[in-house]
């Protein structure tokens, strides 16, 4: 049984058997009848086991028992250990998470390093039930109702029509040995409730429950891809990029047969999640101006769109510019010269260009962000000290543009609004003998 739903897997999404299959193994009764068909089917395997060192003796047991099965078929096998528990707290994420991330980036590592083909997973028919509802314990959307996709990219899942039974009884038919993970009876983990207080009871109500789960697993997989291709439609529809940004158009959202799921899918890669969609999408009827913000992204509400930029790159602020030279500041570049007032026959125009008096200047120079209460004297305003955020405001500024606005500071003196408008109070005059240089590029 376990052999013949192999080879139909591979015959299913044309898989050539000429190709190297990692094994993932963990001792488990999954994972070795997955190995030992994969053995017997003479196609190309290594083995990998993951040490996550977090059961003591019971770990370093698991790991024993893959090396001598893999030693008595003649199976290539590699071992690696991980400080599980650093990694968790390292990153601020669960053991259980941290586990996946640490496995699959190793199997990725090994799949390149040895030229694999395929990762392969011992997931069967009780997996699939139990992730799907754990993901509906969860809340995670439609993906969620999806279970567990028998092929994710170079992730192979041939076990998946499979039940535990079914596997079970492989392994007492050809007398194979396998560990028993001493937590999958703890019931201080959420899959180990539904497998064991939850599922038995559905399949009281209904015998072929597992059969019943995965036919409606592959029914949601079909309106996941649905879902997704009404989602691409839409986004064609409503989505335009422009300056680095996304732009969003409120109204068309708001027609769509679903505003909220809508918006939620735009959003998700963003960082956004689903409350803050929930009050992203009540802002529709809003003023302009009102501004949202995840991880990485920023999003405001425009006149007609919502507007979703990068924030900008962390740097530590304020920088010091000690003296003349080229400087690099996020993705520009920032050149100062100074230049005789004889050898420069007229002010450059350019706004990435500023031209200072040189004399007014004191070094080191700041560059930071604007901060609210900021203060200058626009060029041509004979000295009258404005808000910045007034100035702003005058100049239509978006909230990209103010987001990314960076101040030339001397002695604490606003010199110039990098890019925009230098201060009054340092401007070339008749008497001025050295100009100051400032451009800034990316």
């Amino acid at each position: 049984m376990i052999r013949n739903t192999i080879q139909e897997f591979l015959e299913k999404y044309h898989i050539s058997r000429e190709a190297g299959f990692i094994i993932a193994v963990s001792g488990g009764a999954d994972s070795i009848a997955l190995l030992h068909a994969f053995k017997y089917l003479n196609l190309k395997i290594l083995a990998l086991h993951c040490n996550f060192n977090l059961r003591g003796k019971e770990s370093n047991m698991d790991e024993q028992f893959v090396k001598r099965f893999c030693d008595s078929y003649g199976i290539a096998l590699s071992v690696k250990h991980f400080d599980t528990r650093s990694y968790a707290q390292e990153k601020g994420i669960s053991i259980e998470m941290a586990a996946r991330e640490l496995r699959y980036t190793w199997f990725h590592e090994m799949k390149q390093k040895k030229r694999m083909d395929y990762i392969v997973t011992g997931h069967q028919a009780d997996d699939v039930t139990e992730t799907l509802f754990i993901n509906l314990c969860r809340g995670t959307g439609i993906k969620g109702l999806s279970g567990i996709k028998a092929v994710n990219d170079d992730i192979l899942r041939p076990l998946l029509p499979c039940s535990r039974q079914e596997i079970l009884l492989y392994l007492e038919q050809h007398q194979l040995g396998y560990r028993n993970d001493s937590s999958n009876d703890s019931l201080d983990f959420i899959r180990n409730i539904i497998r064991h207080k939850i599922i038995p009871v559905c399949k009281e109500i209904n015998p072929s429950f597992l059969r019943t789960i995965r036919n409606n697993c592959q029914a949601f997989q079909e309106a996941e891809c649905l879902y997704f291709y009404g989602i691409e439609q839409l986004r064609k529809e409503i989505v335009e990029y422009k300056d680095d940004e996304m732009l969003i158009h409120i109204a068309k959202t708001m027609d769509s047969p679903s505003p909220y799921s809508l918006l939620f899918e735009l959003l998700r890669p963003y960082g956004f999640n689903r409350h803050q969609v929930s009050d992203i999408l009540e802002s529709h009827t809003a003023s302009p101006g009102k501004t949202f913000q995840s991880k990485d992204y920023i999003l405001t509400r425009g006149r007609s769109y919502w507007r979703i930029f990068q924030r900008m790159e962390q740097t530590d602020f304020p920088l010091c510019i000690e003296s003349a030279g080229t400087y690099r500041i996020g993705k520009q570049d920032l050149r100062i010269e100074f230049i005789p007032r004889s050898a420069l026959p007229s002010i450059p125009t350019d706004p990435h260009i500023a031209c200072l008096d040189a004399g007014k200047i004191k070094f080191p120079l700041q560059i930071r962000p604007w901060e609210k209460g900021d203060k200058f004297c626009p060029l041509g305003m004979h000295l009258l000290k404005k808000k910045l955020s007034d100035f702003f405001n005058d100049q239509k500024f978006t909230a990209k543009q103010k987001e990314e606005c960076l101040l030339l500071l001397s002695e604490n003196k606003i010199a110039w609004v990098m890019g925009y408008r230098p201060d009054e109070r340092f401007k070339i005059t008749s008497f001025t003998e050295t100009v100051l240089q400032i451009t800034v590029s990316q």
